[in-house]
């Protein structure tokens, strides 16, 4: 693993290295609002099958991908009213939002895990923003082990390497941006839909309390 200390004058420097890594078929764990997350190109089915091997987690467990905007998020899901209020308020910030697939690309289904929905993250972080821009699209995993495998969330490149350290695989690259905050992981919804247009009824379904409350969320909605 190569270890990366973030800092304000390397920035441009270490986004750029990560940005050709990630092209390049490397995985790279970056550092988000919440903990440490575990990146690969959407785009690059190998360094997909790869993270899933980093974190010992079977392909029937959905991946999220981060995004840079809602505009980008549009173009993989089915958006709608009700995800674009949420998107108004909390985005880019702690929230997960579950919504049905509508890209044929086999990579996304296969982060699916034949759910038929994809998890879409924009966190409220710099680097992880910046990441996404000049990449493309990522994962948006915590950098962890399966839980089953004693995984937990990564707050620290102490947490990081007391994971992956003895492990067989594990992160290329590691952009340590010091001790994050512990924040609880993003809260995640799924927004499912029926009907067309003037039609359409969304339902709501919070998987995953998180920093963002149920409350503040129907709030929102009112």
């Amino acid at each position: 693993m190569i270890i990366l200390k973030l800092t304000k004058t390397n920035y441009s420097k270490v986004l750029r290295f990560a940005t050709n890594s990630l092209k390049k078929g490397k995985t790279v764990v970056y550092p988000t609002d919440t903990s440490y997350g575990l990146a690969a190109l959407i785009s690059n089915k190998t360094a997909i099958a790869k993270l899933y091997k980093i974190k010992e987690r079977g392909f029937n467990k959905p991946v999220h991908i981060f995004v840079a905007s809602v505009s980008v998020a549009k173009k993989y899901v089915q958006w709608n009213s009700v995800a674009e209020k949420l998107a108004k308020k909390f985005l880019p910030g702690p929230l997960s939002m579950a919504l049905p697939l509508k890209s044929k690309n086999k990579v996304l289904k296969k982060l699916a895990a034949g759910t038929g929905f994809l998890g879409l993250r924009i966190a409220k972080n710099n680097f992880a923003l910046d990441l996404a821009k000049k990449a493309g699209p990522i994962t948006a995993t915590s950098a962890n082990l399966a839980s089953e495998k004693g995984g937990f969330d990564s707050y620290s490149s102490k947490d990081l390497l007391k994971q992956f350290s003895d492990r067989k695989y594990k992160p290329d690259i590691i952009i340590d941006a010091g001790k994050l905050k512990k924040v609880k992981p993003s809260t995640f919804i799924k927004l499912s839909t029926k009907g067309q247009g003037n039609q359409q009824e969304v339902d709501l379904e919070v998987l995953r309390a998180g920093p963002i409350s149920e409350k503040q969320i129907f709030t929102t909605l009112k």
